[in-house]
């Protein structure tokens, strides 16, 4: 049973024409269908392939579309088919462009796969209307666009608002509607009025009856339908009668009915250079790709994109087929753009092994070192220039080395002139303007030596000159070591036992010496510190130099900055004074980019902290100190460093900022961690930890200030005396316990061995 809407049968027949009448009942009783000339017409069918059509019912559906065609005039200049199938997905079967025979039409409907899922019947409308209605798919401007919309079930979205969209931009819509259809639904799809475009039946055995009506809907009055007039291309009626026509391009054969297309291209009837384009009695020229059709239009040239001058390349511009491409010179790298082109900065990428300062040019870099060193042949490490050892001074005594630098010193029992370079001989000092003590020896090579009693007072002693001799092994008692001498050429210098440090007066032994300490800062310069905040770690750097007694023979200071690489600032022994380090670290050049924290602990490890760049020998007990300052978390693993470091006995500071994580920071600072942990929300406040940091390893020495007396009081006199007292008794009988006979013979021979030298 078929239904119109609301329409009934009455109502339908009324609109049939006569001659579309008799050609419908010649299709009932079985005779052959005239062609419907109803001219041009785009005719779109959509078609349900749900999972609730069953296979028997598509094949059904695929006879009523193929039903339909046959009627209808089918050809590029006719009427234009296109199939889109539906289901939870859209897909064009094929469009109105792609086919232009009805015998090619019949074999792509007969090939077409069912999709089997949902109805998504709002989406597919949309895309019919956006994609198979479009001049890229075949539809021709002001030619009626016509869409049969054939479903079996209510869809699964809404289809009103779209289907008046599309009904608005000229589609008229018939909407088929099988079995479980939803009257309501395709009265929202179809075009008014309703009872020539909604048609529901029971079943898809029934469909065949509205392919029977639609082509009553479409069709007009046509002479050239009442007879078999057997025009392959075109029937034009005239008065009582008709003749056969052929589209433009086409001839007509002898048999007055049947057309040919004139093909002048396989005729070779033409003078492409290189492609012929072939159309009905005509051609045109084109060409390969990457090439362009000259003026004459027939012959063609490599297109040169390059030379329109709008390719925007920064360097040079290449022509390929069918376009072009930006190249760089060599150095440079192209962006992403595919047009600008950037130098390669292997140094700022860290693509370079130079030991200390990589110069880069495009593409390529050179090493160079840092004042007071000298490259080496590899051209990539760094040798210290060590003008003491290669003669390159003026000391009179001691020449101390520095890269590229050295200082003048003395001897002990000598000071260093103004001249910075000579020596003058210490003489026995008076104290509170009294006399000085007499001399116990009187050769030319004996000299006098002193003791140091208490804070202030010094008792002078006999003894060889240091600048002669081998004092210890025959001064033994009156050298002043604590704890034992250790002689060396012309001299001598005092340890102490393990555990404890010599003192400033290089006598004495204590458990404490933070004035003489090697000290190596490692700061943070990756991207999130900002180029402001580094400044203010540049002057928390100088704040703790500040508190330090910087010579080289007290605290030494270092200084290495780290992002997504490391690099040392200056070494433990390029500075001597606070001023040059203070104004060394002034020019730091923020480095940028990440936060490798563990890769910086390394460097301080295994290079920072060696003899060559100015660490001292393990042996002279001089405390390691090393001091991480950082604003974030660390990119790289710092459990083993850290842990090394603390090993080797370097005791650890961490300092952190803002977004610094404390449990890292914990796991860098020595034990007791409270001592050696600093933390800060905030770069202003930076400050303060500089003011409250101690980088003592003697925390007894903030205990309290030491009360110092006036040497010249009463009360100092009398001590001094005692103490002279006490100490002369025991150099007295430390005297008569040395062998004095020998310890002259041994004077004697050297004065002797001394002069025959002359």
């Amino acid at each position: 049973m078929l239904q119109h809407g609301s329409a009934s049968e009455k109502n339908k027949d009324k609109n049939r024409c006569p001659v579309a009448a008799n050609a419908t009942e010649k299709r009932r009783s079985g005779e052959p269908a005239q062609k419907c000339k109803i001219g041009p017409v785009d005719l779109v069918f959509l078609i349900d392939s749900s999972r609730s059509v069953r296979p028997h019912e598509f094949e059904t559906m695929r006879k009523f579309m193929i039903d339909i065609i046959n009627t209808l005039d089918i050809g590029l200049n006719a009427t234009r088919v296109g199939v889109v199938q539906y289901s939870s997905q859209v897909r064009t079967e094929f469009t109105l462009k792609t086919h232009a025979r009805l015998s090619n039409i019949v074999k792509a409907i007969n090939q077409i796969i069912p999709l089997a899922q949902g109805t998504m019947t709002g989406l597919a409308i949309r895309y019919m209307m956006n994609e198979a209605f479009t001049a890229e798919a075949g539809d021709r401007p002001k030619v009626p666009n016509v869409a049969v919309i054939v479903t079996d079930g209510r869809p699964q979205d809404r289809v009103a608002e779209v289907a008046a969209e599309a009904r608005e931009k000229g589609i008229e819509i018939y909407a088929v509607g099988v079995a479980r259809a939803d009257m309501t639904s395709l009265r929202a799809m179809a075009s008014p009025p309703f009872e020539d475009h909604v048609f529901l039946v029971e079943s898809f055995d029934l469909i065949h009856q509205f392919g029977i009506q639609f082509q009553d809907k479409l069709c007009g009055v046509d002479l050239c339908l009442e007879s078999d007039h057997g025009c392959e291309h075109i029937c034009e009626s005239t008065p009582g009668s008709y003749h056969c026509l052929c589209l433009p391009g086409y001839t007509v054969n002898d048999d007055g009915k049947t057309c040919r297309a004139i093909d002048l291209c396989a005729e070779r009837k033409h003078n492409c250079e290189q492609i012929c384009v072939s159309s009905p009695g005509s051609f045109t020229c084109d060409c390969n790709k990457g090439y362009k059709l000259n003026n004459d239009q027939r012959t063609c040239s490599m297109i040169d994109y390059c030379s329109f001058g709008n390719h925007s390349c920064d360097h040079e511009c290449v022509s390929v087929l069918n376009g072009y491409r930006c190249r760089c010179n060599e150095g440079y790298r192209l962006l992403e753009d595919g047009k600008t082109c950037q130098a390669i900065d292997l140094c700022a990428e860290g693509k370079h092994d130079c030991e200390q300062i990589c110069i880069s040019a495009p593409g390529v870099y050179t090493c160079d070192c840092n004042n007071g060193y000298t490259l080496n042949e590899d051209e990539k490490t760094c040798t210290p220039i060590d003008l003491c050892a290669e003669g390159k001074h003026d000391c009179e005594q001691i020449c101390v080395s520095a890269p590229g630098v050295f200082s003048c010193d003395c001897n002990k029992g000598f000071k260093l002139n103004k001249d910075k370079k000579t020596c003058t001989m210490l003489t026995s000092p008076r104290f509170c303007g009294g006399p000085t003590l007499p001399h116990l020896f009187t050769k030319p090579l004996v000299v006098v030596h002193y003791l140091q009693v208490n804070r202030f007072i010094e008792v002078w002693l006999a003894c060889v000159s240091l600048c002669y001799g081998v004092i210890c092994a025959f001064c033994l008692c009156v050298h002043g070591c604590e704890y034992q001498c250790v002689s060396t050429p012309g001299s001598y210098h005092c340890i102490c036992p393990e555990g404890q440090l010599l003192q400033d007066d290089g006598r004495s032994c204590g458990t404490c010496k933070s004035a003489n300490i090697d000290l190596v800062l490692l700061i943070d310069g990756s991207k999130s510190v900002r180029p402001q905040n580094f400044e203010l770690v540049k002057k928390f750097v100088n704040q703790v130099v500040d508190s330090l007694d910087v010579s080289a023979h007290g605290t030494r200071v270092g200084l290495v900055q780290y992002s997504s690489r490391v690099r040392t600032e200056f070494s433990l022994n390029m500075y001597h004074t606070a001023d040059e380090i203070k104004a060394a670290v002034m020019k730091v050049e923020y480095m940028e980019k990440g936060t490798m924290t563990g890769l910086a602990l390394k460097h301080m490890l295994e290079n920072s902290f060696s003899e060559a760049e100015g660490a001292r020998p393990l042996s002279r007990n001089i405390p390691r100190i090393g001091l991480v300052f950082t604003d974030g978390r660390s990119q790289d693993d710092i459990t083993e460093y850290a842990k090394k470091a603390k090993e080797v006995g370097i005791t650890m500071y961490a300092v952190g900022v803002g977004k610094a994580v404390e449990d890292e920071l914990r796991e860098i600072a020595s034990e007791p961690v409270e001592k050696h942990f600093y933390y800060t929300t905030d770069f202003t406040a930076i400050s303060t930890i500089a003011e409250n940091l101690k980088l003592s390893v003697c925390p007894e020495e903030s205990q309290g200030e030491i009360e110092v007396k006036d040497p010249c009081a009463c009360e100092s006199l009398v001590e001094f005396q005692q103490a002279t007292m006490n100490s002369l008794e025991h150099t007295y009988d430390s005297l008569m316990t040395c062998p004095l006979a020998g310890m002259t013979a041994r004077l004697e021979q050297l004065e002797n061995q001394l002069f025959s030298r002359k």
